[in-house]
């Protein structure tokens, strides 16, 4: 295979509520670039970070030299080995000089590939990934390659009333391809990376297909059930210095170095970070859990993202996503609109429509929630605040004498009152 580059264009833009720029988001517990990075040197790309400015002469830094064919993609970009690979091999085959990846309308791009600043055409949606053959860069004049990445799709166990239709897909694919320059991309783009990972599981390696072959030839059992549970703990990877108590259930699922699992919780299909404590009869389902974060005992996290150190009491948490060290103390984020609509939220470009049912709150890094507050859909919390509940709905007050004076009580502005 012929040698090939990559020019990564930087983006400082600063998303809310984290306050940081798309590269140092996280994506299954690392950043976005150091993801990047490691996909490039796994396929060996070199490549270089530049400016917008520079692009052109990171293209071709000699005159004198051929240049190699380059990638030219916004540092905003996250995409899959797989998605990068048919990419570059179409390419290829198209002989065009310079082509950009495109992503084909359908399952995915309507429900992960949301409020995108990618350019959208009939039937496919533009993004910021090119690849040169001639050390120059006209993007208007770049050969769309458009790819249909849908794959694999999962049903819901949603009532029809819900929803509006029988049933309830979500697409799981192993060629995601996402821009992250909104707050509610964060929790998208984990999502698509965790199902691309999830989507790998259909098709292992040979260490972990012998893995799962041991397990269900030990199983002594015809069970359709049992077998399968037993191939996803097979599957999954749990770290040596982990800590999973035998009762726990673990399918499909990555356990970090050094991580707690206690009795009876259920880890399916999800990341849980180095340190991270997942407490008693918790669930975490289709999420990420960062390093050394705290999941209460009976808590239930379903398609969200936790940042290291956030600390989560009571729960549910659905599609939500929760920064560095955040403490939430039995609120509630809800995530539906029972209207039926679907869910709106602010971005750097004004309140938009998602498009979705399902969308929960976003919280910023260091900011606590106490108990008692209530979230609609869709809602984000800038980072660094603390928040309290009307202090008229918290009782405050005991008078010493309360047990004498009567046995039924009113809470009013804080206090109690026999009603009179």
């Amino acid at each position: 295979m012929e040698p090939i580059r990559a020019v990564i264009v930087k983006c400082d833009r600063l998303i809310a509520p984290f306050d940081e720029p798309a590269r140092d988001m996280l994506v299954l517990n690392q950043t976005l670039s150091d993801y990047q990075e490691k996909l490039l040197t796994a396929r060996g790309v070199s490549f270089e970070r530049v400016h917008e400015d520079a692009v052109t002469a990171a293209l071709k830094p000699d005159p004198a030299v051929k240049p190699d064919p380059t990638l030219v993609f916004d540092e905003t970009l996250y995409f899959s080995r797989e998605f990068l690979d048919e990419f570059l091999s179409r390419s290829r085959q198209s002989g065009a000089t310079t082509t950009q990846a495109c992503l084909k309308d359908g399952l995915f791009s309507n429900q992960l590939a949301i409020l995108q600043e990618a350019h959208s055409r009939e039937g496919f949606t533009a993004f910021p990934l090119f690849y040169t053959s001639t050390g120059t860069l006209d993007r208007s004049a770049a050969t769309p390659i458009t790819i249909d990445v849908d794959e694999y799709s999962e049903s819901g166990n949603f009532p029809p009333h819900m929803l509006g239709k029988d049933n309830f897909k979500f697409s799981v694919t192993t060629r995601p391809i996402l821009g992250v320059s909104e707050s509610i991309h964060i929790g998208l783009v984990n999502m698509a990376a965790n199902f691309a990972r999830i989507g790998r599981l259909r098709r292992p390696g040979p260490l972990a297909a012998i893995r799962t072959l041991i397990a269900l030839a030990t199983a002594f059992t015809l069970d359709r059930t049992a077998l399968k549970a037993r191939a996803l703990r097979a599957l999954s990877h749990i770290d040596p210095t982990a800590e999973v108590h035998p009762t726990a259930v673990v399918e499909g699922s990555v356990i970090g170095p050094r991580a707690k699992i206690g009795a009876y919780a259920v880890i399916r299909f999800s990341v849980v970070g180095t340190g991270a404590f997942v407490d008693d009869h918790a669930g975490i389902k289709f999420s990420t859990i960062g390093e050394g974060a705290y999941i209460a005992n009976n808590n239930v996290i379903f398609f969200t993202t936790v940042y290291p150190g956030a600390f989560l009491i009571s729960g549910p948490y659905h599609f939500c996503c929760f920064g560095r060290n955040t403490a939430i103390m039995n609120s509630i984020p809800a995530d539906y609109r029972l209207d039926g609509k679907t869910v709106r939220v602010v971005t750097s470009r004004g309140v938009r429509d998602t498009g979705l049912r399902f969308t929960g709150s976003i919280v910023g890094h260091e900011t606590r929630i106490a108990a008692g507050l209530i979230f609609p859909p869709g809602r984000t919390i800038p980072g660094g605040l603390t928040l309290y509940p009307d202090p008229a709905r918290v009782l405050n007050e005991l008078e010493p004498d309360i047990a004498e004076r009567g046995s039924v009580w009113f809470l009013k502005d804080g206090r109690l009152s026999d009603g009179g």
